[in-house]
């Protein structure tokens, strides 16, 4: 009962509370967009696209988000016998968005009518010369509103006709497409949308909150065939967001063709094609292993790093596509808000860059700071730029100051942020009172534990240390060099909770981001 009590006093909650929150969730809870201009027009101009036999072609995104929205438009097409085209760019060849090269190759191919996925709101050009040649041009987005929309035919996006308060993934809004297209509620197109409320880091609330709830759900009752190469079901959350997710991103951000990327949304399409499936697991598997590897031996470029108690800005010899991992983990294991660059792989005049923060500053410092960056995107705690390599310590400097401004503005108001526990704590039966509060994410982050033990108790391994539980059953862990470990007298594991499987045997594991030493 005291980590149950805990719990509800971390999230301000009651009992009632946590039963709403663990209510099972239907397709009758979603809130539809039937009626709204820009949704009604999308799917009249595809039916039309349909039953004329149009050439119909659908271009994507290369995170989860565009993989996932992008599959479930062609599957619904495929099940209505319109064999449309897709294609997903590689970072590294075309970037993201749509650009007139890609479209000059859809009128080459003779397709008609172009959809954009997770794409799009800003293509103004490609827009443009797309119309030109006579094509229809649909635009599936998210992404925040730019101050000229493109002259699409129609544009379905949450803000516009205010059709959600809040944002939401593109795989949600093709879901919506899908759905009407085929006169019913599918379960697997509502896995693939549940999926991107992670990846994409959506609040969990609304429509939100239903498709992430309905992904674990459909994914225990159906047991798709192609996660079953890669995942044990029963699935988890956590399986969903730090298993199949990261593999899922993997090509899109270490491969340098374009092929992967489609791959990696064909593993999604094809569902049912276990032999495809079984071929493309294995890809999938060592990419994301080449992933971590590359993530670990990402190395710091000398002279680079500056840094100050609110904030950590540094670049790195290392693929672009690898700098929001990257920046994710400084900004665990420093709990400050975090840049970090690399050279653009097609022009050696500018860096890449992501932008993290636990607080919801990076929109404002972006918008206060626009003389500085030649693009940028994202949200309020992630988001991605591009500067000149001339202004990276004015860049850096620009940052650092408005983060030690926005940490005193934000500043704690006493109310506790970790809880405390044992390792003797980390056991079966508590592990099944933090899955009641489950999904964790944005809006509802996973509650940050903090287990305190004498410091002669950690065991010291080989890129390690950890402290273990009586019945082995429990441990707490720091995946770091042992030698960084001081002598205070006690040590402070900070962290969330996991539950690992291996060979058989389970264990409620601690996994800790930081370390604090008295």
């Amino acid at each position: 009962m005291p980590f149950l009590a805990n719990l509800l006093e971390y999230y301000h909650m009651t009992l009632k509370d946590l039963d709403a929150r663990q209510a099972k969730r239907s397709f009758a809870d979603l809130k539809r967009p039937n009626g709204t201009k820009g949704f009604d027009n999308v799917v009249r101009r595809l039916r039309e696209a349909i039953s004329g036999n149009e050439k119909i072609v659908l271009y994507g995104d290369y995170d989860v988000d565009g993989l996932a929205a992008t599959a479930i438009l062609k599957r619904a097409l495929d099940r209505l016998g319109c064999e449309a085209g897709f294609f997903i760019p590689s970072r590294y060849v075309e970037g993201y968005g749509l650009h007139v090269d890609r479209v000059k190759q859809f009128v080459e191919k003779g397709y008609r009518v172009l959809v954009t996925l997770d794409n799009g709101i800003s293509a103004n050009e490609a827009v443009a010369f797309a119309k030109e040649k006579g094509m229809t041009v649909l635009v599936i987005d998210h992404h925040e509103l730019p101050q000229a929309l493109p002259g699409a035919d129609a544009i379905f996006h949450q803000s516009l006709d205010a059709f959600l308060p809040y944002n939401c993934s593109a795989a949600s809004l093709s879901y919506f497409v899908s759905s009407a297209l085929l006169g019913k509620d599918d379960p697997y197109l509502a896995f693939l949308a549940g999926i991107a409320v992670f990846s994409d880091v959506m609040p969990l609330v609304g429509n939100n909150l239903v498709f992430a709830r309905l992904a674990l759900d459909n994914a225990n009752r159906y047991r798709f065939a192609n996660l079953k190469t890669i995942l044990d079901y029963p699935l988890s959350f956590e399986d969903l967001s730090f298993k199949l997710i990261p593999m899922l991103n993997a090509p899109g951000r270490i491969c340098t063709d374009s092929l992967s990327t489609n791959w990696a949304c064909q593993f999604l399409v094809r569902e049912e094609d276990n032999a495809f499936a079984t071929a493309k697991a294995n890809f999938l598997s060592e990419t994301n292993r080449k992933r971590k590897a590359l993530v670990k031996e990402a190395s710091l470029v000398p002279g680079s790093a500056l840094e100050t108690t609110a904030g950590n800005v540094f670049s790195y010899q290392g693929p672009s596509g690898l700098s929001g991992l990257i920046a994710n983990r400084f900004l665990r294991e420093k709990g400050k808000s975090t840049a970090a660059f690399c050279s653009d792989e097609k022009d050696d005049a500018m860096l890449v860059g992501s932008l993290r923060s636990e607080l919801p500053i990076l929109s404002d410092f972006l918008t206060a700071n626009d003389r500085l960056f030649v693009r940028c995107g994202g949200h309020a705690k992630a988001s991605g730029v591009t500067i000149r390599k001339k202004d990276y310590y004015r860049f850096a400097t620009a940052f650092l100051s408005f983060c030690e401004k926005a940490r005193l503005e934000h500043a704690d108001n006493g109310e506790a942020r970790e809880i405390p526990i044992t390792v003797e704590d980390l056991n079966a039966e508590n592990y099944s009172i933090l899955e009641r509060f489950e999904p964790f994410g944005e809006g509802f982050p996973a509650p940050v534990f903090a287990l305190t033990c004498a410091t002669e108790d950690i065991h010291r391994g080989q890129g390690r240390f950890e402290v273990l539980s009586g019945d082995g059953h429990g441990k707490a862990i720091c995946f770091r060099d042992p030698a960084t470990l001081g002598e205070g007298e006690t040590t402070t594991f900070v962290g969330r909770m996991t539950r690992n499987v291996f060979q058989g045997r389970t264990t409620y594991t601690l996994l800790a981001d930081l370390v604090r030493q008295d």
